[in-house]
């Protein structure tokens, strides 16, 4: 598989990766999303004014975090653990929908 950074290039030059590529570069870009998406929820949320330097850490971890994923493939980056070819991943999967499904039924439940 190449690198996420090729997949990505050729998407915008109107090319055509294949399906696995495809689907490896979106899993890999979900989880980033997700982390960034974290970290920004915590600055936001936090009572407290973020020092400097742990504003600049992060936004450091952020930026090696897209570039360690864009120069290699996909599924490399993502490793085994997180490949959803792996079943103690699919488990682990099934057991956090399941609890995600738990929690928004009871916020539902309450709303009523």
């Amino acid at each position: 598989m190449r690198i996420l950074a090729d997949i990505v290039e050729d998407c915008k030059c109107n090319k055509r990766p294949d399906y696995e590529e495809l689907r490896y570069a979106l899993l890999v870009y979900s989880f980033m999303l997700n982390m960034d998406h974290r970290v920004l929820r915590e600055c936001l949320t936090s009572e407290k004014e973020m020092a400097p330097i742990i504003k600049k850490m992060r936004a450091e971890n952020s930026f090696n975090m897209y570039h360690t994923a864009l120069n290699k493939s996909p599924k490399e980056y993502l490793g085994w653990n997180n490949d959803p070819e792996n079943p103690e991943y699919q488990k682990f999967h099934e057991m956090g929908s399941k609890l995600v499904d738990k929690i928004i039924a009871k916020r539902e439940s309450e709303n009523k």
